[in-house]
């Protein structure tokens, strides 16, 4: 049987349609990437005006060298007794267990009251050559009590006196956690300080403050101990009272420098 041919089938009005959709297609991505061309030119020609702006060198703002000031008032909240325990003899041997035994009994003295601490510190010995006399020799070392007031140590202070210490001073001071800590307020108010006379003094000028180009901090020392004079020993039989001290209050410093760029 002959086969039957005839001409291939075609779809011309589907074939019309994907080629319209390919060309709309190439259409939508060539009009992306003449925006993207568009804003790429834009950005190029803003971003150096941009750094231009940025990088203004500091010369051509106004300098201004200012300081500020800050300080902050607190009760001192520790008392330091300073004690030294003495002692002269024949020999070094006796002298030092002199020395030995008021410390030792110090020490012990000052843990049975509340809130003191002791700390037992520098120790000497030496002997001693006097032209006109025999040769002796001295033993000493150093002990402080340390306590948040006075309720307690005072009174121990006195107690210890009686038993032979040489009290050196007795002195109010800021512990050093508080140190820190009212340091730290001083200098935010020295800042603050700082901020006021560099916006003052910048508008007396007609300008105003763009930053401040560099701020270093100082501190005005924290304030010193209130000191007693040394007091002598005195013997188991003195009824003397023992001694007192007012814990006046104590002010903390603080400076703050910086330089300053102005401009119109």
């Amino acid at each position: 049987m002959p086969s039957r041919t005839g001409p291939p089938r075609t779809y011309p009005a589907a074939a019309r349609h994907r080629q319209s959709e390919k060309d709309n297609a190439l259409m939508r991505l060539s009009s992306r990437i003449t925006s993207l061309s568009a804003l790429a030119l834009a950005l190029t020609a803003v971003t150096p005006a941009l750094a231009l702006a940025q990088s203004k060198p500091e010369d051509s703002y106004t300098r201004l060298e200012v300081s500020g000031s800050g300080s902050v008032k607190a009760a001192p909240d520790q008392l330091i007794a300073r004690f030294r325990a003495e002692s002269r003899d024949k020999t070094a041997a006796a002298a030092q267990k002199a020395v030995n035994t008021l410390v030792h009994n110090a020490v012990e003295q000052s843990a049975k009251t509340a809130g003191v601490k002791a700390a037992v510190l520098q120790y000497s010995v030496s002997e001693n050559r006097p032209d006109k006399a025999p040769a002796s020799w001295t033993a000493s070392q150093a002990l402080t009590f340390t306590a948040p007031d006075g309720s307690g140590l005072l009174p121990l202070t006195g107690a210890l006196q009686g038993e032979g210490l040489m009290l050196e001073d007795l002195s109010w001071s800021l512990s050093p956690e508080n140190q820190k800590k009212l340091m730290l307020e001083a200098e935010k108010n020295a800042v603050e300080d700082l901020k006021k006379q560099a916006d003052t003094l910048a508008a007396s000028l007609g300008l105003h403050v763009v930053r401040f180009a560099t701020v270093s901090m100082s501190s005005g020392g924290f304030p010193r101990p209130v000191m007693m004079m040394a007091m002598a020993a005195r013997g188991p039989a003195d009824s003397a009272p023992p001694p007192s001290s007012t814990a006046e209050v104590q002010t903390v410093r603080a400076t703050a420098n910086a330089t300053v760029l102005l401009a119109p």
